[in-house]
Protein backbone atom coordinates (compact mmCIF):
# COMPACT_ATOMS: atom_id res chain seq x y z
CA UNK A 1 0.00 0.00 0.00
CA UNK A 2 2.83 2.32 0.84
CA UNK A 3 4.27 2.23 -2.73
CA UNK A 4 1.12 2.37 -4.01
CA UNK A 5 0.92 5.78 -2.23
CA UNK A 6 4.23 7.07 -3.28
CA UNK A 7 3.60 5.98 -7.15
CA UNK A 8 0.72 8.21 -7.01
CA UNK A 9 2.81 11.05 -5.61
CA UNK A 10 5.80 10.62 -8.11
CA UNK A 11 2.91 11.17 -11.15
CA UNK A 12 0.81 14.32 -9.65
CA UNK A 13 3.83 16.32 -8.73
CA UNK A 14 6.38 14.94 -11.13
CA UNK A 15 9.50 15.29 -8.35
CA UNK A 16 11.94 13.64 -10.46
CA UNK A 17 12.87 16.25 -13.48
CA UNK A 18 14.58 14.55 -16.61
CA UNK A 19 16.29 11.18 -15.30
CA UNK A 20 15.65 7.85 -14.51
CA UNK A 21 17.96 7.08 -11.27
CA UNK A 22 15.33 6.22 -8.18
CA UNK A 23 17.57 4.94 -5.72
CA UNK A 24 20.34 7.03 -3.96
CA UNK A 25 23.91 5.87 -4.22
CA UNK A 26 25.47 5.37 -0.90
CA UNK A 27 28.72 7.59 0.45
CA UNK A 28 30.86 8.57 3.29
CA UNK A 29 32.52 11.52 3.21
CA UNK A 30 33.53 13.98 6.20
CA UNK A 31 32.03 17.83 5.54
CA UNK A 32 34.23 21.04 5.60
CA UNK A 33 34.16 20.76 9.46
CA UNK A 34 35.56 17.37 9.62
CA UNK A 35 32.45 15.68 10.61
CA UNK A 36 31.79 11.90 9.29
CA UNK A 37 28.69 11.65 6.73
CA UNK A 38 27.56 8.20 5.65
CA UNK A 39 24.45 8.84 3.36
CA UNK A 40 22.52 5.21 3.67
CA UNK A 41 23.05 5.55 7.57
CA UNK A 42 21.20 9.25 7.93
CA UNK A 43 18.28 8.38 5.56
CA UNK A 44 18.01 4.86 7.84
CA UNK A 45 17.63 7.12 10.92
CA UNK A 46 14.89 9.13 9.33
CA UNK A 47 16.80 12.23 8.08
CA UNK A 48 15.93 14.14 4.56
CA UNK A 49 19.11 14.70 2.76
CA UNK A 50 18.76 17.41 0.10
CA UNK A 51 22.01 17.44 -1.76
CA UNK A 52 22.79 21.09 -3.55
CA UNK A 53 26.33 21.04 -5.84
CA UNK A 54 27.36 24.58 -6.61
CA UNK A 55 30.61 25.56 -8.67
CA UNK A 56 30.16 28.00 -6.79
CA UNK A 57 28.88 30.34 -9.36
CA UNK A 58 26.95 33.55 -9.92
CA UNK A 59 23.96 31.42 -11.19
CA UNK A 60 24.03 29.03 -8.49
CA UNK A 61 22.99 31.90 -6.26
CA UNK A 62 19.27 32.19 -6.51
CA UNK A 63 18.27 28.26 -6.68
CA UNK A 64 20.69 27.62 -3.50
CA UNK A 65 19.17 30.30 -2.11
CA UNK A 66 15.17 29.00 -2.96
CA UNK A 67 16.32 25.44 -1.64
CA UNK A 68 17.54 26.84 1.45
CA UNK A 69 14.13 28.86 1.94
CA UNK A 70 12.48 25.68 1.43
CA UNK A 71 14.36 23.82 3.31
CA UNK A 72 13.74 26.08 5.98
CA UNK A 73 9.99 26.13 5.86
CA UNK A 74 9.55 22.67 7.23
CA UNK A 75 12.62 23.38 10.81
CA UNK A 76 9.13 23.36 12.57
CA UNK A 77 7.72 20.41 10.94
CA UNK A 78 9.07 17.66 13.20
CA UNK A 79 10.74 16.38 10.02
CA UNK A 80 14.72 16.70 9.96
CA UNK A 81 15.83 17.52 6.66
CA UNK A 82 19.32 18.54 5.92
CA UNK A 83 20.76 20.71 3.66
CA UNK A 84 24.07 19.55 1.99
CA UNK A 85 26.17 21.98 -0.25
CA UNK A 86 28.82 20.29 -2.38
CA UNK A 87 31.28 21.65 -4.75
CA UNK A 88 30.57 20.33 -8.24
CA UNK A 89 33.44 18.23 -8.61
CA UNK A 90 35.22 18.92 -5.21
CA UNK A 91 37.84 20.92 -6.64
CA UNK A 92 36.79 24.16 -4.68
CA UNK A 93 38.52 24.06 -1.40
CA UNK A 94 36.14 24.15 1.89
CA UNK A 95 37.25 27.64 3.14
CA UNK A 96 36.44 29.40 -0.45
CA UNK A 97 32.90 27.23 -0.62
CA UNK A 98 31.87 28.41 2.91
CA UNK A 99 32.61 32.29 2.26
CA UNK A 100 31.27 31.90 -1.16
CA UNK A 101 27.78 30.66 0.70
CA UNK A 102 28.31 32.87 3.59
CA UNK A 103 28.92 36.06 0.73
CA UNK A 104 25.36 35.28 -0.77
CA UNK A 105 23.56 34.52 2.67
CA UNK A 106 23.10 31.11 1.66
CA UNK A 107 23.35 29.00 5.13
CA UNK A 108 23.64 25.36 5.15
CA UNK A 109 23.36 22.14 7.57
CA UNK A 110 27.19 21.11 6.12
CA UNK A 111 29.18 21.59 2.99
CA UNK A 112 31.32 18.97 1.33
CA UNK A 113 34.25 19.45 -1.27
CA UNK A 114 34.68 15.60 -1.52
CA UNK A 115 34.83 13.57 -4.36
CA UNK A 116 32.78 10.49 -2.76
CA UNK A 117 29.70 12.67 -3.49
CA UNK A 118 29.18 12.74 -7.46
CA UNK A 119 26.34 14.91 -8.88
CA UNK A 120 26.89 12.36 -12.31
CA UNK A 121 26.00 9.55 -9.89
CA UNK A 122 22.05 11.14 -10.27
CA UNK A 123 22.52 11.70 -13.98
CA UNK A 124 24.24 15.32 -16.22
CA UNK A 125 25.60 17.71 -13.93
CA UNK A 126 23.47 20.88 -13.20
CA UNK A 127 24.82 24.38 -11.80
CA UNK A 128 23.14 23.78 -9.31
CA UNK A 129 21.98 21.02 -9.25
CA UNK A 130 19.59 19.79 -6.35
CA UNK A 131 18.22 16.41 -5.36
CA UNK A 132 16.11 14.80 -2.80
CA UNK A 133 16.79 11.92 -0.84
CA UNK A 134 14.48 10.27 1.98
CA UNK A 135 13.01 6.99 3.45
CA UNK A 136 14.45 3.49 3.94
CA UNK A 137 14.56 2.37 0.91
CA UNK A 138 16.91 5.11 -0.12
CA UNK A 139 14.72 7.26 -2.79
CA UNK A 140 15.07 10.23 -5.05
CA UNK A 141 12.20 12.23 -4.84
CA UNK A 142 13.19 15.35 -6.55
CA UNK A 143 16.48 16.05 -9.24
CA UNK A 144 16.55 19.19 -11.11
CA UNK A 145 19.32 20.77 -13.10
CA UNK A 146 20.06 24.57 -13.29
CA UNK A 147 16.95 25.77 -11.52
CA UNK A 148 14.24 24.91 -9.06
CA UNK A 149 10.90 24.98 -8.77
CA UNK A 150 9.94 26.05 -5.25
CA UNK A 151 6.49 24.40 -5.17
CA UNK A 152 7.83 20.83 -6.92
CA UNK A 153 10.55 20.73 -4.32
CA UNK A 154 8.27 21.66 -1.31
CA UNK A 155 5.95 18.47 -2.08
CA UNK A 156 9.20 16.62 -3.08
CA UNK A 157 10.58 17.36 0.82
CA UNK A 158 6.80 16.75 2.13
CA UNK A 159 6.94 12.90 0.16
CA UNK A 160 10.14 12.61 1.83
CA UNK A 161 9.45 13.25 5.09
CA UNK A 162 6.33 11.12 4.37
CA UNK A 163 9.07 8.26 3.32
CA UNK A 164 11.05 8.89 6.36
CA UNK A 165 8.19 8.76 9.15
CA UNK A 166 8.19 5.31 8.24
CA UNK A 167 11.31 4.32 9.59
CA UNK A 168 11.17 6.88 12.48
CA UNK A 169 12.96 9.78 13.08
CA UNK A 170 16.45 9.48 15.59
CA UNK A 171 15.93 12.44 17.97
CA UNK A 172 19.02 14.83 17.23
CA UNK A 173 21.79 15.59 19.18
CA UNK A 174 22.25 19.19 20.89
CA UNK A 175 25.08 20.54 18.97
CA UNK A 176 26.99 23.48 18.15
CA UNK A 177 30.12 23.66 15.86
CA UNK A 178 31.61 27.13 14.24
CA UNK A 179 33.83 26.84 10.97
CA UNK A 180 36.43 28.02 9.68
CA UNK A 181 37.87 28.42 13.01
CA UNK A 182 40.03 30.28 13.45
CA UNK A 183 37.63 32.68 11.97
CA UNK A 184 39.03 35.54 9.46
CA UNK A 185 36.24 38.68 9.74
CA UNK A 186 33.20 35.76 8.79
CA UNK A 187 31.80 32.52 10.32
CA UNK A 188 29.24 30.46 10.62
CA UNK A 189 27.29 28.53 12.95
CA UNK A 190 26.23 25.64 12.77
CA UNK A 191 23.45 24.41 15.36
CA UNK A 192 21.72 21.12 16.06
CA UNK A 193 19.33 21.53 18.17
CA UNK A 194 17.36 18.24 19.80
CA UNK A 195 13.91 20.12 20.61
CA UNK A 196 12.01 23.29 19.64
CA UNK A 197 11.54 26.01 21.99
CA UNK A 198 13.70 29.32 22.40
CA UNK A 199 17.04 29.70 21.83
CA UNK A 200 19.55 31.92 22.39
CA UNK A 201 23.41 32.55 21.08
CA UNK A 202 25.70 35.05 22.20
CA UNK A 203 29.51 35.67 21.32
CA UNK A 204 31.10 36.06 25.05
CA UNK A 205 34.60 37.46 25.34
CA UNK A 206 37.44 36.05 27.39
CA UNK A 207 36.33 37.91 30.65
CA UNK A 208 33.20 36.59 30.12
CA UNK A 209 31.84 39.94 28.77
CA UNK A 210 29.05 39.32 26.06
CA UNK A 211 30.15 41.17 22.74
CA UNK A 212 27.60 39.95 19.87
CA UNK A 213 23.97 38.51 20.07
CA UNK A 214 23.25 36.15 17.54
CA UNK A 215 20.51 34.19 18.07
CA UNK A 216 16.78 35.32 20.27
CA UNK A 217 14.05 33.87 19.12
CA UNK A 218 12.17 30.42 19.09
CA UNK A 219 13.42 27.73 16.39
CA UNK A 220 12.11 24.45 15.58
CA UNK A 221 14.07 21.01 16.10
CA UNK A 222 16.82 20.44 13.50
CA UNK A 223 19.92 21.83 12.17
CA UNK A 224 20.53 24.66 10.55
CA UNK A 225 23.95 26.91 9.63
CA UNK A 226 23.87 30.52 10.86
CA UNK A 227 26.20 32.94 9.23
CA UNK A 228 28.40 35.18 11.90
CA UNK A 229 30.00 38.99 11.43
CA UNK A 230 32.79 38.60 13.72
CA UNK A 231 34.63 41.58 11.43
CA UNK A 232 33.65 44.09 14.42
CA UNK A 233 35.61 41.86 16.83
CA UNK A 234 39.35 42.18 17.93
CA UNK A 235 41.50 39.39 17.35
CA UNK A 236 41.76 36.53 20.01
CA UNK A 237 39.82 33.73 21.93
CA UNK A 238 35.82 34.25 23.13
CA UNK A 239 33.43 31.83 23.18
CA UNK A 240 29.98 30.92 21.51
CA UNK A 241 27.26 30.12 24.39
CA UNK A 242 24.04 28.71 23.23
CA UNK A 243 21.36 28.31 25.65
CA UNK A 244 17.53 26.59 24.90
CA UNK A 245 15.00 26.17 27.77
CA UNK A 246 16.91 22.99 29.41
CA UNK A 247 20.41 23.32 28.00
CA UNK A 248 23.32 25.83 28.02
CA UNK A 249 26.52 24.46 25.44
CA UNK A 250 29.76 26.67 24.99
CA UNK A 251 32.33 26.17 22.22
CA UNK A 252 35.68 28.19 22.51
CA UNK A 253 36.99 29.67 18.88
CA UNK A 254 39.26 32.46 17.95
CA UNK A 255 39.16 35.24 15.27
CA UNK A 256 42.23 36.46 13.77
Amino acid sequence: MRNVFFTVLFLLFGFNVGFSQTTATDFTANDCSGNSHTLFNELDAGNVVVLVWAMPCGACIGPSLTTQTVVQSFSSSGCNVRYYLCDDVANTNCATLNSWATTNGITTTASFSNTSINMLDYGTAGMPKVVVLGGATHTVFYNANNSVNSTSLSNAITAACAAASNVGITPLPFYINVYPNPAVGNATLQLGLDASGLVKADVMNSKGEKVLSVINENLGAGERSVPLDLSALACGAYFINVTTEKKTISLPFLVN
